[in-house]
């Protein structure tokens, strides 16, 4: 709905509570969900330590999930910030940790966000072109077809994609519902 000082507070709210009851999973979930609602403001530097909190915080729950998204979401907010060697580094322990994890649509997503900070980079288009290729086939594994198939166009272009301002790594659905409230 675009209302982001009444989703700022919600999720404020929120993060104070889970930190008050001493549920850090769910303290770290909100702070990631502040890093995206900073994001959506471009309001990087906030969204950088949202995100670095978060991943903490997942790190120290064991929650390895977490603590991937929170990886690929610093990633974004490092390219916001037009730190790309950083954003680069995050992106890539982002699609690591998510591959061990074997959660095959967030790889995807996080290979295509890597793609994009690669070209933001300046890296040769062999580098580009892989990371797309590899985006396609993680979402191929997940049974995304349509997001496969729009990796694998991406991959096949002649052109080089360009860098777009982040965009946000959404928590799964689960995360997500849990936190919304």
């Amino acid at each position: 709905m675009r209302r982001f000082d009444d989703a700022l507070h919600a999720l404020e709210t929120a993060r104070d509570l889970h930190q008050q009851n001493g549920n850090a999973h769910g303290e770290a979930t909100a702070w990631n969900n502040l890093g995206n609602t900073y994001q959506e403001l471009r309001r990087f530097d906030d969204a950088l330590h949202a995100h670095q909190t978060a991943r903490c915080l997942d790190q120290k729950t064991g929650d390895t999930n977490g603590e991937a998204i929170a990886w690929n979401n610093i990633g974004t907010a490092y390219r916001g910030l037009g730190r790309v060697d950083e954003a680069v580094v995050a992106g890539k322990q982002a699609v690591a940790m998510l591959a061990a994890e074997r959660d095959w649509f967030l790889t995807g997503e996080a290979w295509g966000e890597l793609a994009t900070t690669l070209t933001a980079a300046g890296v040769d288009t062999a580098q580009v072109h892989d990371a797309w290729e590899q985006s396609a086939q993680a979402y191929t594994e997940a049974g995304a077809d349509e997001e496969a198939a729009a990796s694998q166009e991406h991959a096949n272009s002649t052109e080089t994609v360009e860098a777009q301002l982040p965009a946000v790594t959404d928590l799964p659905e689960k995360d997500a519902a849990s936190e919304s409230g």
